[in-house]
């Protein structure tokens, strides 16, 4: 009787393992599917959407400041599509406190290659080279390695968002911004 009351115990003891292991188990399975769902390794494009993308971004301004424009204390980014001498592709950055910047530079490029995952495009500077302004004056000193922008919802103006990439973490401080999908704000060019 000891005996099949102990074998009952552990067969109740085994089932509830069980029934505590199979949900894990079956959110595991789901969360792995999730994440492959959406891993969207990126990939360099063809020639012609390569033109598409480019042709989309030719001639546009997106700018945006955190907190805001008007922010006492706030950092700004413009990214410039602007074909000139120097540059197709221009980042800049600044930081400011009232009337008075405290620190800027820029990253420019005379072009960039166009990679696609899923519904993100991300545009790496051809060749780039950066100029900082603020605190001091210098040509290339803001490192550029591993630098990218992201852009989604390209073909929608309403929609279209940016990211910052700045995987080796070398842009200055008080930067990166904008390292999340961000709604960029569309203005004319001034010179």
């Amino acid at each position: 009787m000891k005996k099949s009351k102990l074998n009952s115990k552990r067969y109740h003891e085994s089932n509830n393992l069980n029934l505590l292991l199979c949900p894990m188990s079956t959110i595991s399975i789901i969360l792995c599917l999730f994440l492959f769902a959406c891993a969207n390794p990126l990939q360099p494009v063809d020639s012609e959407e390569e033109e598409r993308v480019k042709s989309e971004l030719q001639d546009r301004s997106f700018r945006q400041f955190a907190p805001s424009k008007d922010a006492l204390k706030r950092k700004g980014v413009i990214l410039d599509f602007f074909e000139n001498d120097r540059q197709v592709i221009n980042l800049w950055a600044q930081y400011a406190e009232g009337d008075t910047a405290l620190n800027e530079w820029e990253i420019v490029s005379k072009d960039y290659r166009v990679e696609k995952g899923g519904s993100e495009y991300r545009l790496y500077f051809e060749a780039p080279s950066s100029h900082q302004n603020l605190p001091n004056t210098c040509d290339n000193c803001i490192e550029t390695e591993g630098i990218s922008i992201s852009v989604r919802n390209l073909f929608d103006n309403e929609k279209i968002e940016f990211r910052i990439n700045d995987q080796n973490e070398i842009l200055p401080l008080p930067f990166p911004i904008f390292n999340t999908w961000t709604k960029f704000n569309e203005d004319e060019y001034f010179d």
